[in-house]
């Protein structure tokens, strides 16, 4: 199988990069496993990798270019995580239109085929429910996006259940929430402003928490995510009963379950002062989402979260070791 990455050298994708080699195999659409003969990573960074399974194109998604040899390429099965995150759209939400949703129109293009359709897995997000929402969200929820970012990971949805339609692809899309942890450097995106509670204590730093004590989030490890979409890629279409987005079940937490867990976890003697200094901008953004997110279609295909924050914070840890 060749299998297509774009947006390869991020958090997300620099896991995935691995898994995949690690496993060696994927689930072909007639359901058969198939080894990963070729991985073509497509990305503005990319690190090294010695894998000779591995071809590289440095570059942005959004240039043509970049689209042509990925059309060139025919891969079998496409992951894409390329894309502009919530405070970046929202700073330049035209250019964030043109990565998310324009060059994404443009993949599907050059790389769909009605003869041989490539399966097409598309990490979502939580952002794209909003509004007044319950306190736990499905698969089915209406979706009333609040961000640019949501808005665009909505279109995208609907673009690939449209493509998959046409029997262009199989598209698949996960929405995932919030996923830690990021190892840094900081960026301004939402999820990096929470994984930096944990970065900061297992670096013996002090922590300032930037959402109130009793804030809850729904959040996934790194691994679990990756396991999810690699299982999104494998199962088999009956077992989707025809949707083509789910979510990924997630852990509920608060920020005082973030501060004990990190208690319980990091050496006392190595924690530094915890602070609460609310962030009123980032308190609306994630007020506007899910408190609670399920999905029995994933439970179904044995696509499941993280049981304890205890656990995210370890495997965080023990991912230091390997960096």
């Amino acid at each position: 199988m060749r299998i297509l990455i774009t947006g390869a050298g991020g958090f997300i994708g620099s896991h995935l990069v691995r898994a995949l080699l690690s496993a060696g195999q994927l689930t072909d659409r007639h359901g058969a496993s198939r080894r990963i003969d070729r991985m073509l990573l497509v990305d503005s960074y990319l690190p090294t990798c010695s894998d000779n399974r591995v071809e590289r194109i440095l570059g942005d998604i959004s240039d043509d270019a970049v689209l042509r040899r990925i059309a060139d390429w025919q891969p079998d099965s496409v992951f894409h995580l390329a894309a502009m995150l919530t405070s970046a759209a929202a700073k330049e939400p035209d250019r964030a239109l043109h990565v998310n949703v324009s060059a994404l129109a443009q993949l599907i293009g050059m790389v769909g085929s009605q003869t041989v359709p490539p399966k097409f897995i598309f990490p979502s997000s939580i952002a794209v429910f909003g509004g007044v929402l319950p306190d736990t969200v499905g698969d089915d929820l209406v979706q009333h996006p609040q961000t640019s970012y949501g808005t665009h990971k909505s279109i995208a949805e609907l673009m690939l259940a449209d493509a998959a339609r046409r029997g262009e692809i199989e598209g698949r899309s996960l929405r995932l929430p919030i996923v830690l942890v990021h190892p840094g450097p900081p960026t301004s995106s939402v999820s990096d402003r929470i994984a930096a509670i944990v970065r900061d204590a297992v670096a013996g730093h002090d922590v300032i928490v930037p959402l109130n004590s009793e804030t809850r989030i729904p959040v996934a490890s790194v691994s679990a995510v990756v396991a999810g979409l690699i299982a999104m890629h494998n199962v088999p279409s009956t077992t989707l009963n025809g949707a083509t987005a789910i979510n990924l079940p997630a852990l509920t937490v608060s920020m005082a379950d973030i501060v004990a867990a990190l208690e319980r976890t990091v050496d006392s003697s190595r924690l530094g002062k915890i602070t609460f200094a609310p962030d009123m901008a980032l308190e609306s953004i994630v007020d506007g989402w899910p408190k609670g997110f399920v999905s029995q279609t994933a439970s179904a295909a044995g696509i499941s979260g993280d049981e304890t924050f205890e656990g995210i914070v370890r495997h965080y840890i023990a991912s230091l070791g390997n960096a």
